[in-house]
């Protein structure tokens, strides 16, 4: 009998001269599949896990960072205010020497108390303003967290601002500002006489009330202000007050570099 296969041409002859039938490659068995899927699986499981491990022990050493920081930071405000209560403290003595050392001459205590007090060493009382500028709360439109806080410029232009339109004497959050006093930013926070404050900034400005309150509501940053407020959403208010405490200059008030100019030794004629 005829092989069949021969007679539909599957082979080139009786030598194979076409060479023997291709064959084709039996697929995987299901064990193998499942085999490969369980090491797949896994690769990628041990990958992940790795990653996320990763990033949490990331993520615990910047919380750990920040934590002491925080600490730091605290420890070294603590430290801040038992110098500046100490300060207080010798610098009432001071005074209560000077003041009876100066019995006896009576004419100099008069000159000695006005120049304290126009050197902010004396804490002022009297009518004047309220400037109350706040961070704003939420989300900031911009995107920018910055347009909505508070920044060091803006406490400096607003104390300028006061006093440009008479202001006497003026303080922020009861830090009595001074000719030596610095307004500056150190990271997210703003320092006023080295001393780190917090929204809500009040300033305080002692001087005729409605005066000051028209002139800085008329200002270029008053006007600013209004605008920001609508646009970032900032805490924005000027109030008149009949009565106000500011308090006397607590810091350090010793030169290091400057000398009366009538003192100087080889002074140029």
């Amino acid at each position: 009998m005829a092989d069949p296969s021969r007679a539909l041409g599957l082979y080139g002859g009786d030598d194979y001269e076409g060479g023997p039938p291709s064959r084709t490659t039996p697929p995987r068995s299901d064990t193998a599949v499942r085999v490969l899927t369980a090491l797949g699986a896994l690769t990628v499981g041990f990958l992940l896990a790795a990653a996320l491990s990763a990033s949490r022990a990331a993520a615990i050493a910047e919380n750990a960072r920040r934590a002491e920081l925080v600490d730091l930071v605290r420890e070294r405000q603590e430290r801040a205010e038992a110098l500046a209560d100490e300060l207080e403290r010798l610098r009432t003595r001071v005074m209560a020497a000077e003041s009876a050392a100066a019995a006896g001459v009576p004419t100099l205590q008069p000159e000695l108390a006005q120049m304290e007090l126009a050197a902010g060493l004396t804490a002022l009382r009297g009518p004047g303003v309220t400037v109350t500028l706040r961070d704003a709360s939420g989300d900031c439109p911009t995107g920018r967290s910055e347009d909505c806080r508070i920044q060091d410029v803006d406490l400096q232009l607003a104390v300028n601002t006061l006093f440009g339109v008479g202001a006497e004497a003026v303080a922020v959050n009861d830090e009595r500002l001074i000719a030596t006093t610095a307004i500056r930013s150190a990271g997210g926070s703003v320092l006023v006489n080295y001393r780190v404050l917090t929204s809500p900034y009040v300033i305080e400005a002692i001087g005729e009330p409605r005066r000051l309150r028209e002139g800085f509501l008329r200002s270029q940053l008053g006007e600013d202000f209004a605008v920001w407020r609508d646009v970032y959403g900032l805490g924005y208010a000027v109030q008149e007050a009949d009565d106000l405490t500011v308090p006397a200059f607590a810091g350090s008030i010793g030169l290091r570099t400057a000398t009366a100019a009538g003192a100087t030794a080889g002074r140029r004629q």
